[in-house]
């Protein structure tokens, strides 16, 4: 288990241009501390979080682990390491994994157990990246002073490209602090102006007055005001912005940078709050992105098993399922065709729809015409 310094913390975020520099200042050199504190922040919002889940969603898939050989050795290991991954809670394992393309980095930890005879990880947890840092251009435990390097019983995965959250960082503190600055423009520029005259040389009594019953008309459209002052009402434009379009296209930006499109805003408006989700689907191409990128960071527990209980580097490969989904109605339209042409179809092919096919089932032929 990883020995961590556990007074690290996070400095308290602040959605403004200045705290954001400085944390990308620091960005530069290696410490990620005050970015991912705004990260972790930025995952609250409702929008950015159903993002995310649209994203993670992407990678949900199955996955399968071939054997080093066709040998009944290498065969049983591979289902072996299957089973164990399963058991590790394998969902929540490769959701965990995949915050290193989020946030550029995250380190799991292991607890091994002898089961069976055999090592076995029985329980991971992911730790926060803020008890890490990078030295030298490798990520290692940070204790302040010092920083340790990481066990080789963690795994450790790494994102070489920008976190995905760095950008939708930009696009979140527009519209966070875009819209503390358009609340306070609204206050001041989005009533009337009533603006009282006085005549020259006016004492200050008289001006007292007159400001007493500018105040009154402005809290209850009545109110008096000296003899020989005057009164001007001046009506605020109200076409100088749509902060709606503004927050629109700070959103915009974040469904680009975590799903590939816009369409979790553009298809969303004038919808009902749950009608449909499916504008939060991750893009196909960026999905198995994130697959590729979880196949090689499971297989690293792939070779620790291995290691630890074989020795003899025969190293199933493990993969995720990047198949195509089934669409059901095209698939149909295509065994219909085939059918209808003659051609023999295999029972597997009806399986890959959802239907139940019995094993004595033999291949479908359309019978030759008796004409």
């Amino acid at each position: 288990m990883i020995q961590i310094n556990s007074k690290m913390g996070y400095n308290i975020p602040q959605f403004n241009p200045a705290f954001y520099k400085s944390a990308y200042q620091q960005y530069e050199k290696g410490v990620f501390r005050d970015l991912i504190a705004m990260m972790n922040r930025a995952e609250i919002d409702s929008h950015i979080n159903g993002c995310l889940i649209g994203r993670r969603a992407g990678f949900q898939k199955e996955f399968h682990l071939y054997p080093f050989s066709d040998s009944d050795a290498d065969i049983e290991r591979a289902e072996w390491i299957e089973s164990v991954i399963n058991q590790l809670d394998a969902r929540n394992f490769f959701k965990g994994l995949h915050e290193a393309i989020l946030k550029k980095y995250v380190v799991i930890d292991f607890d091994w157990q002898v089961v069976d005879g055999k090592q076995i990880p029985v329980k991971h947890r992911k730790l926060d990246q803020k008890y890490f840092r990078y030295k030298d251009g490798i990520l290692m435990v940070d204790w302040g002073n010092r920083a340790e390097p990481i066990p080789d019983e963690a795994i450790v995965a790494e994102s070489s490209e920008i976190p995905v959250l760095l950008p939708v960082l930009r696009d979140f503190i527009l519209k966070e602090f875009g819209l503390e600055s358009w609340a306070s423009f609204i206050e001041t520029f989005g009533e009337g102006f009533i603006i009282g005259k006085y005549p020259p040389g006016s004492d200050s009594a008289f001006k007292m007055a007159l400001e007493d019953g500018i105040n009154a008309l402005a809290r209850s459209s009545r109110g008096i005001m000296p003899d020989g002052s005057t009164i001007d009402i001046i009506e605020a434009k109200r076409s100088t912005g749509d902060h709606d379009k503004f927050e629109d296209r700070c959103n915009k930006g974040i469904a680009i940078s975590i799903l590939g499109h816009a369409n979790a805003v553009e298809e969303s408006q004038g919808m009902k709050i749950g009608e449909n989700l499916s504008q939060y689907k991750v893009k196909r191409e960026i999905a198995v992105d994130d697959m590729y990128f979880l196949d090689n960071q499971a297989r690293k527990l792939v070779k620790m098993l291995i290691d630890r209980n074989f020795g003899d580097s025969r190293y199933p490969i493990f993969e995720f399922d990047k198949s195509e989904p089934v669409n059901t109605k095209e698939w149909l339209e295509v065994l219909d065709t085939a059918y209808n042409h003659g051609l023999k179809i295999h029972p597997d092919e009806y399986r890959k729809i959802g239907l139940y096919v019995f094993e004595d089932q033999e291949p479908l032929q359309k019978p030759p015409s008796p004409f």
